[in-house]
């Protein structure tokens, strides 16, 4: 099925890395490269919640009051209160030794490992065609602060996913054009690398899982559904812009908020911010994580 997203809010640089917080029924998005992470109501209205020194990207919840963010060039991971956002930020985790640029996406499982794409390149360099891509690892973030590499089976680690029965992380790799899944083991680790689904001439970014198992997927100028073993299932027109993430939310879980912005150049969304919000009701609810649903949100 073909289907057309609405607007819904407007005025950020590049927005990323939405998640649906189902205690506070609200989204949460990063403007990265403004440093800012807001809580967004499903009708658009905004709260600056995180204003960081540097860029900020991926984000995790742990309860309903606190969350993760990461500190994309610092390659740090702190903790904020959202609950209190003048308290400031309190240091989790440091990746330096991991990312020679910087960190991307993130995602938590309910036993507080996280998972991190790390950045072996300057990536805003390299989609100006500027300089060579190189593999970045997906890093594991202990709960006790340590990181570690989990994987090194990957090119360009991005959105990720992870299935209600909690056994698979699925993770997008942009620059293989795939969506690879690793099994779930304790202490963080993750199994072997297998194939989700191969994308061909897509480039996939933020992802979400739905109730069916298959996976939402932003893919610059439309998000895709895709069916584990490749099949798209819906697509969603985002004409001239660029979708750079996607999450399943609101109330009954079919509100897919998709982040968008007009080019991935910083010099050019610098001069002429694009960043947007669009939303599209689908028929199949979200499940998993990274989005906190009323079963997994705790105080």
């Amino acid at each position: 099925m073909r289907l057309q997203p609405s607007l819904l809010a407007e005025g950020f640089l590049f927005a990323e890395s939405p998640r649906w917080h189902a205690a506070r029924r609200r989204f949460f998005i990063s403007d990265i490269d403004r440093g800012q992470v807001f809580e967004i109501s499903p009708s658009g209205e905004r709260r600056l919640v995180y204003q960081a020194p540097g860029w900020v990207s991926g984000l995790a919840f742990e309860g309903s009051r606190h969350m993760l963010v990461v500190q994309a060039l610092a390659r740090k991971l702190v903790r904020i209160d959202l609950d209190d956002p003048d308290k400031g930020a309190e240091a989790v985790a440091s990746a330096e030794a991991l990312a020679r640029f910087g960190l991307n996406d993130m995602i938590r499982r309910p036993d507080g490992f996280c998972y991190v794409a790390t950045v072996d390149f300057d990536f805003a360099a390299h989609a100006r065609g500027e300089g060579e891509s190189r593999p970045s690892v997906l890093a594991c973030i202990a709960p006790d602060g340590t990181a570690t590499a989990a994987t090194r089976e990957v090119n360009f680690p991005n959105g990720m996913a992870i299935g209600p029965d909690g056994a698979r992380l699925i993770v997008a790799d942009s620059l293989d054009e795939r969506l690879y899944a690793f099994a779930l083991l304790e202490d963080g680790k993750l199994g072997p690398r297998a194939l989700f689904a191969a994308m061909p001439g897509e480039m996939p970014d933020g992802i979400s899982l739905d109730a069916s198992g298959a996976v939402w997927v932003a893919s610059h100028h439309r998000v895709l559904r895709v069916a584990e073993g490749g099949e798209v299932l819906d697509e969603v027109d985002m004409g001239p812009t660029r979708a750079t993430a996607c999450m399943l939310g609101g109330e009954d879980g079919r509100t897919l908020l998709i982040t968008a912005s007009d080019s991935h150049d910083r010099q050019v969304i610098t001069k002429s911010p694009s960043g947007r919000l669009f939303t599209v009701r689908v028929d199949t609810p979200g499940a998993g994580l990274p989005s906190v649903y009323a079963s997994e949100a705790r105080p």
